[in-house]
């Protein structure tokens, strides 16, 4: 993908302006599966967005238990491990596939950001997207079973339940891949007693 028909079809930046600027500074990276984008603890380079491919965020716990925060699989979506771009990293973010990401340097993303009104829209856009994501997972957590949370899941990243490992869609919902498998089986069953015959059924 062009860097150009990305900024016009998944960013919709219009203006010839605008768009001159970023082609300026922007690069495209590539990042075979397993590697790291940002480490957690480092100081973030690089304002980056996902052009291709599969990426998590996770963290690691007191216990050295590792923990799922986010996922980004669509493109346009941001690939960024903490939301203001003067801070470290809070958590890692890695490539499960391969994949293709833009890159901005942060010192110029911050300058455009703070100069180009239409850039500062965007940027807010993605920090309350981001904002209300965390809310809704922290509510799924607190309110709902393991399987409306596994349900959930099916229907808010319907592609990506056939991309990663179940032991990361797993620890994003707070539960261990034995109790995800057990889910997956009760709806195969249940999938296939819906499907019989009416008569079958009764």
């Amino acid at each position: 993908m062009e860097i150009q028909e990305f900024l016009r079809d998944y960013l919709h930046l219009t203006d010839e302006g605008t768009v001159g600027q970023v082609l300026q500074i922007a690069k495209i990276e590539h990042f075979n599966k397993g590697e790291l984008l940002f480490e957690s603890g480092q100081r973030l380079t690089s304002l980056t967005f996902l052009l291709s491919g599969v990426l998590r965020g996770f963290l690691i716990d007191l216990n050295g238990k590792d923990i799922t925060d986010c996922f980004a699989y669509r493109p346009g979506e941001a690939a960024m491990p903490c939301n203001r771009l003067d801070q470290v990293a809070q958590i890692s973010i890695e490539a499960v596939t391969p994949c293709e990401v833009l890159k901005i340097p942060v010192p110029a993303a911050i300058q455009l950001i703070e100069e180009n009104p239409q850039l500062c829209r965007l940027y807010n856009q993605y920090l309350i997207q981001a904002l209300e994501r965390h809310w809704e997972v922290k509510m799924l957590m607190y309110q709902y079973t393991a399987m409306q949370r596994y349900e959930w899941f099916l229907k808010r990243y319907p592609e990506l339940a056939q991309m990663i490992s179940g032991r990361y869609i797993a620890s994003y919902l707070g539960m261990t891949p034995v109790t995800l498998s057990r889910l997956r089986g009760r709806l195969r069953k249940k999938a296939g007693a819906s499907s019989r015959p009416v008569e079958e059924l009764e």
